[in-house]
């Protein structure tokens, strides 16, 4: 009895390893378009910001579309009086709280459930992608894609 409890112990391992092997291509994808920064003063992290370019992995975007998640110890608004955020050096043309349904962002590289998630649409620009979240006080995160 022993004998065919190990032998069944060991084919369902087996079979989990290579689920556990398995290559997940969206998550490499959305890895290779994503970056991170963060605004540091006095050796404190006063933001983190995420983001990821959906240009790449997303054909309803027309224009430079980005996903950004952010932390920041003012009120953890992506723009507010205090922060702000620029590609190329110019503002968003839209910004959208309410991410739609077939970005699976929780599912993302660096997903933290502390962040907020923002849709971040940009007017045409020239790469490389330069985006840039600024503070009045604490200086700015830059990330490029």
């Amino acid at each position: 009895m022993k004998k065919i409890l190990l032998i069944f112990l060991l084919l369902f391992s087996g079979c989990t390893l290579k689920q556990v092997f398995k290559e997940d291509k969206l998550y490499n994808k959305v890895l290779s378009h994503t970056k991170r920064s963060q605004i540091v003063s006095s050796l404190e992290t006063k933001a983190l910001i995420d983001v990821v370019y959906l240009n790449p992995l997303y054909k309803q975007f027309n224009k430079p579309t980005f996903l950004v998640g952010i932390y920041n110890t003012f009120d953890n608004i992506l723009t507010n009086v205090e922060f702000q955020i620029y590609l190329n050096n110019q503002k968003p043309a839209k910004i959208v709280s309410k991410i739609p349904k077939f970005i699976l962002y929780k599912e993302y590289p660096f997903y933290n459930s502390w962040m907020k998630y923002y849709l971040v649409e940009f007017n045409d620009a020239k790469k490389p992608f330069v985006i840039e979240y600024k503070s009045k006080h604490w200086g700015e995160a830059k990330v490029t894609f």
